[in-house]
């Protein structure tokens, strides 16, 4: 599977997902996942699991293997639960496929979360409540310093809208589907809250989203697929693609 050390908990969590999908994990290594400050992301390959870790990305253990855990269930929902996934017409940009991986991630990570939790890890890493108290500091500056903030993570001003958007929708998704402790569960409301307030031209698009994994259940794979297409179609990004699942 791989020559990276890992825990016992992740080694036989990771091998339990390679016998239920029948798919090799396999590991690479890259310091550009495409968003800065991620330490891993899962890539589709129809015969093995791939994961790509930035080792150059300062982690604890702990956040490191919940990485792995959470990239790697995203090969569970691909080559298990049949999940669908994007194929790309002719000629479209990579911008393009960065907003569509972006939206789909998005999503599908609010089923993975819930996944790894049941598994014994944490849904978030310890990075996580702390930026999101920042998150809720810029947020009280108003919609451009906000977009300032998340400029940070991506050179690319559509890309870093969807971002921002995003992050609201994971936020969210922690409150309506998990178990959280009080004090998790009180920041994040906040930051949801926070968001809805300042955020005013961004969270008319999370609304929507909302509406519609309300009305379909994500975590399974027919409603999911159903939900990604109306979300494309919210941004106007279904017109480059087909939605496809593995047979």
């Amino acid at each position: 599977m791989s020559n990276f050390k890992f825990s016992q908990k992740l080694t036989e969590y990771l091998n339990k997902i390679e016998l239920i999908t029948g798919r090799e994990i396999k590991f690479f290594e890259s310091p550009d996942l495409g968003i800065n400050g991620i330490t891993a992301a899962y890539n589709y390959h129809s015969n093995y699991i791939q994961i790509t870790l930035n080792m150059e990305n300062p982690r604890s253990t702990d956040d490191r293997e919940r990485s792995v855990a959470h990239e790697a269930t995203h090969g569970y929902l691909m080559h298990k639960l049949k999940f669908c996934r994007p194929i790309f017409h002719e000629n479209v940009d990579d911008n393009y496929k960065r907003d569509v991986h972006l939206l789909f991630t998005m999503l599908e990570d609010i089923v993975v979360n819930k996944i790894i939790q049941y598994n014994g890890f944490h849904p978030f890493g310890h990075e996580y409540l702390p930026m999101v108290t920042e998150e809720i500091k810029i947020a009280h500056k108003g919609e451009e310093e906000g977009e300032k903030f998340y400029k940070r993570f991506t050179d690319n001003p559509h890309l870093e809208a969807l971002l921002m958007i995003s992050r609201y929708i994971i936020a969210w998704g922690f409150l309506k589907y998990y178990h959280l402790e009080p004090h998790e569960e009180k920041l994040i409301l906040e930051f949801t809250q926070t968001f809805q307030k300042y955020y005013p031209d961004y969270y008319k698009f999370c609304v929507k989203i909302e509406e519609i994994i309300e009305e379909n259940n994500i975590f399974i794979a027919n409603d999911e697929c159903r939900a990604i297409q109306l979300i494309l179609h919210l941004f106007k990004l279904d017109a480059g693609i087909e939605l496809t699942q593995i047979n």
